[in-house]
């Protein structure tokens, strides 16, 4: 089990007992509230977070590509999203509150789950399709409009739950696969169309929403690819931020 911002004060603790470290550097949201509370025992500083996150994504693509970035979109899933532009610079462009915040809130509305290792065992065992629209669902297979590309593409997420007549046979496992698959089709779109606006062919994404998470990845290429993109996924991508706080 990785550690979670709920074991940050122990985890500070057993920094801070340790003789060697002299400061901490704080970044992300909650950096301002750790900065205040730790200033008086040792030296500490608090970082701009897309600084820092971009910073460490360049750290980790080096290490991975053995060459410099490309110019390059950064998309950050974290609890929500965010969308960075990396040239010789770099600018936050926007985001979309669509991220882990919200996913694991609905599990919890809905199911009471807030074990996330599990939540995603569950989403393996499930297949939207059962619950969501495709393209394929409503054009004929001989119909020429649609090329056979689009097919797999949801045209309704969740749209097949009206024609279900007894609700108790929807499967939990279905409805997790489907908000994963809402949440990548709409985080991937916003992303292809920033980098369209910036004529960009690489999306790095990285963030706490992808640890283990193969189903959010895949929809997550496959909406790139259809767009003429490549999409970059880094090894231990969710410490990116902690990473480049730590070389900036």
């Amino acid at each position: 089990m990785k550690p979670t911002t709920d074991d940050i004060d122990e985890i500070l603790e057993q920094i801070i007992s340790e003789e060697e470290i002299k400061a901490l550097h704080f970044t992300g949201g909650k950096a301002y509230h750790f900065y205040k509370q730790y200033e008086k025992r040792i030296e500490t500083s608090v970082l701009d977070e897309f600084n820092a996150n971009v910073n460490g994504i360049d750290f980790l693509y080096r290490l991975k590509k053995k060459r410099e970035p490309l110019s390059s979109l950064i998309v950050s899933i974290g609890t929500g999203t965010s969308v960075v532009l990396k040239n010789a610079t770099f600018k936050h462009l926007g985001g979309s509150a669509m991220g882990g915040g919200m996913f694991m809130g609905l599990m919890k509305l809905l199911y009471g789950l807030n074990d996330y290792k599990k939540i995603i065992q569950l989403a393996n065992k499930g297949n939207r399709y059962n619950i969501d629209l495709k393209v394929s669902d409503i054009y004929a297979e001989d119909d020429p409009r649609i090329e056979d590309f689009f097919r797999a593409f949801t045209a309704s997420s969740l749209g097949k739950i009206n024609d279900i007549q007894n609700l108790v046979e929807v499967r939990k496992e279905d409805i997790i696969h489907s908000i994963l698959g809402i949440i990548a089709e709409n985080i991937g779109l916003i992303a292809t169309l920033f980098a369209n606006l910036y004529e960009v062919t690489e999306i790095i994404f990285c963030g706490g929403l992808l640890i283990e998470n193969k189903i959010l990845k895949n929809l997550l290429k496959l909406m790139v690819k259809s767009r003429g993109k490549n999409a970059v996924f880094l090894k231990n991508s969710e410490f990116a931020g902690a990473l480049g706080a730590l070389i900036t």
